[in-house]
């Protein structure tokens, strides 16, 4: 990758994500507690998020993989194992939405095709050349593990109030930058994460909103 190339990437992602709005919450100054409590927080932080079953998220992603760069708005809403998730950024008429569940997905392009696999990473990268792990960012975005028993989780970092920090899942690495207070619940969620898979796969994601049924 060219330094020019490298150059123009870097104003690319700090132009687009510095565009999004977002109510982040200020570092507050915590007093040092022992581990124990630290892993009692996030115990009690994840029975929290897991009871966040219907949800959406609106925002802005970068995606990068290799020499390519996709700069996107994603509006994504979640009910139980069912979601609806529209893309806009440089595909045609500018959108694309996939819908689905754990029995397979169904992509919606500009041009109102409408394609079917088993997974959503398949028909993303089949389709727009971007490389995603959607099936795993239904988890991050709200700062949880996909802790299903067969994918091994390494590197989980937690911060004093026992959220995530970092984690490592399937060869992605994923960092915690900023929490935000969501209006009508009371926990704090991810609002800028970042996530690398080797050298040449990047997706930093910026909340712009975050929507839940009241109840």
């Amino acid at each position: 990758m060219s330094k020019i190339f490298v150059l123009l990437l870097s104003m690319s992602v700090s132009l687009v994500l510095g565009s999004c709005s977002s109510l982040a919450t200020k570092p507050a100054v915590v007093k040092k507690i022992s581990e124990g409590q630290v892993q009692q927080r996030w115990q009690q932080r994840r029975q929290q998020l897991s009871n966040l079953s219907s949800w959406q998220m609106k925002g802005r992603m970068v995606v990068v993989n290799g020499v390519e760069l996709w700069a996107l708005s994603v509006d994504w809403e979640q009910r139980g194992d069912q979601y609806v998730i529209f893309l806009s950024g440089p595909f045609g008429a500018g959108k694309i939405q996939l819908a689905g569940g754990s029995n397979g997905v169904l992509l919606r392009d500009s041009d109102n095709q409408i394609f079917y696999a088993s997974t959503p990473e398949e028909l993303l990268l089949n389709h727009t050349g971007i490389v995603m792990p959607l099936s795993y960012l239904r988890f991050w975005i709200l700062g949880l593990l996909q802790s299903s028993s067969n994918l091994a989780v390494n590197k989980v970092k937690l911060d004093q109030l026992g959220r995530l920090e970092s984690l490592s899942q399937e060869q992605w690495d994923v960092s915690f930058k900023r929490y935000t207070k969501a209006d009508n619940i009371n926990v704090e969620l991810p609002d800028k994460i970042f996530i690398h898979k080797g050298d040449d796969v990047e997706v930093r994601i910026v909340v712009g909103e975050w929507l839940f049924d009241r109840t």
